[in-house]
């Protein structure tokens, strides 16, 4: 729609990116020697990443092309909780729970307050997350957050209850941060703190959106964070701002789009498209509109929201209802597109669901 001419690179030959692309090339990501061969073959002139997998070959293609994106040091780093823990202990007004490093069950802590949430070093979707409230399963946590983590090791960290959940959508470019939209979450709380819907904008004062704003940009900065889009999760509990972690990629679960999109009004996919371009013009980063949005997953966790499912096809404020199922199934982990759910869009004001 904007002109550029897009290529696909996957070593899956179903891949979905590769029905809408211009060009879809078999190549395994992984082996960014190839990759950075086959993209300056073509002359590639941006490069995007869309999920943590693709964050460092993104930047590797980058780096030897002469691309707009972030150094190598920090694609490596910004999938690793703990060195972002460690970098962005010092941003102002942002705290951070108490956290342990496990490489193993060998070297599991004693540790003397509970509960505790455990997570793999490096995943996505919420996958090996569980709230632990006692030593007795603690092993059994570190073990299942072990099998799925990317990078060596679990992060136990002290459980941050109550509060209210957040994630900012950003974009970077040449190391100024833009904040696009901040998301409010609903989480099904411990053990695994799914996150079972998404609502733009979050409901927070103007004293507090400014805050937000302020306290993610530093973080972002911290974390060496200068181009490309970025999804900060964050919780704020009685008026402190808590760090969960930071993703170096378009928000999932919708939100990236259509969500941020529909509740400002800026097309967020074409603005990444453009930074990696190197022609993404910030001016339109401002003044942006206030909609709103939301996606609300029908699951056996949110059973109460099946008969505004059943009936929303008439509604004004839907958007797109999606339905794989007649029967209500629970949500293991983030898994936006193959469960029931519907989206909701409004100029006006967030609708009532009754």
């Amino acid at each position: 729609e904007i002109g550029v001419e897009t290529h696909c690179f996957s070593n899956d030959e179903h891949s979905v990116a590769g029905e809408v692309c211009d060009y879809f090339h078999n190549v395994n990501i992984l082996n960014v020697e190839l990759l950075a061969e086959k993209c300056a073959e073509l002359e590639i002139n941006g490069v995007v990443a869309t999920t943590e997998l693709t964050i460092y070959p993104t930047a590797y293609v980058a780096n030897k092309l002469g691309l707009n994106g972030n150094t190598l040091q920090v694609s490596k780093e910004i999938t690793d909780k703990t060195i972002i823990r460690e970098k962005t202990k010092e941003v102002e007004q942002l705290s951070q729970p108490e956290f342990w490093i496990c490489k193993g069950i060998k070297d599991i802590p004693v540790l003397k307050k509970y509960p505790v949430i455990v997570k793999p070093i490096a995943a996505g979707g919420k996958r090996g997350i569980s709230v632990v409230d006692s030593p007795d399963v603690l092993e059994e946590a570190v073990i299942e957050a072990l099998k799925v983590s990317k990078v060596e090791g679990v992060l136990i960290e002290e459980f941050l209850s109550g509060g209210q959940e957040y994630s900012v959508e950003s974009l970077s470019y040449h190391g100024r941060q833009h904040i696009i939209q901040v998301t409010q979450k609903d989480s099904s709380g411990p053990p695994h703190c799914i996150e079972l819907g998404h609502h733009q904008p979050a409901m927070l004062s103007d004293e507090e959106r400014l805050l937000v704003e302020k306290v993610v940009s530093d973080a972002l900065s911290a974390a060496g964070i200068t181009n490309g889009p970025c999804h900060t999760e964050i919780k704020i509990i009685d008026g402190k701002i808590y760090l969960i972690e930071i993703n170096g990629r378009p928000g999932g679960d919708h939100i990236a789009y259509p969500l941020t999109e529909l509740s400002t009004g800026y097309p967020y996919i074409t603005g990444i498209i453009m930074a990696a371009l190197d022609k993404l013009n910030e001016e339109e980063l401002r003044n942006l509109e206030v909609n709103y949005c939301g996606v609300c997953f029908v699951t056996t966790q949110t059973a109460d929201l099946l008969p505004v499912f059943d009936s929303c096809e008439d509604k004004e404020w839907l958007y797109k209802k999606n339905k794989v199922s007649n029967e209500l199934k629970p949500i293991i982990y983030n898994d936006g597109f193959n469960t029931n759910y519907f989206i909701y869009y409004s100029k006006d004001k967030k609708p009532e669901f009754k």
